[in-house]
């Protein structure tokens, strides 16, 4: 997963520092995969299920468990969305959703969060520990 390619991205520079072009290579990553997950690629492995019981949007649980410890728990924990590998989103739509992704994924807002109602992804943040999104919202928007 992304993090540790980081690390390993780290321990070979042994400095500590990540060179311009790493990190270009890492959010080439992170964009590829968000387009995945935008897209329901077959690489993703997680589905969101929508009120509407619509399934137009996935995620990788790797990414997912980086970025949340609400993912993680429910990932980790034997729960049924562990198991089904299914996710229901409630409160919340389609865009504001595809826009907290873009955020989980990239580390910033991008098209999809620009286009997103700020209160629902404050909800989103709040639910799932995105604290830098919280920021963001509060600063930008």
């Amino acid at each position: 997963d992304l993090r540790r390619a980081v690390e390993r991205s780290l321990l070979k520079r042994g400095d500590g520092g990540v060179s311009k072009e790493e990190v270009c290579v890492l959010r080439r990553h992170a964009a590829g995969m968000l387009e995945q997950a935008l897209s329901c690629g077959r690489e993703a492995d997680v589905e969101f299920e929508f009120e509407d019981g619509a399934r137009l949007v996935k995620g990788h649980r790797g990414v997912l468990c980086c970025g949340s410890e609400e993912f993680k728990g429910m990932f980790q924990s034997g729960m049924k969305e562990d198991v089904s590998g299914v996710v229901c989103v409630r409160g919340v739509s389609r865009s504001s959703f595809k826009g907290f992704l873009e955020w989980m994924y990239l580390g910033r807002a991008g098209e999809e969060c620009k286009v997103a109602d700020g209160r629902e992804l404050w909800l989103l943040s709040e639910r799932h520990g995105a604290s830098e999104l919280q920021r963001w919202l509060v600063e930008e928007c």
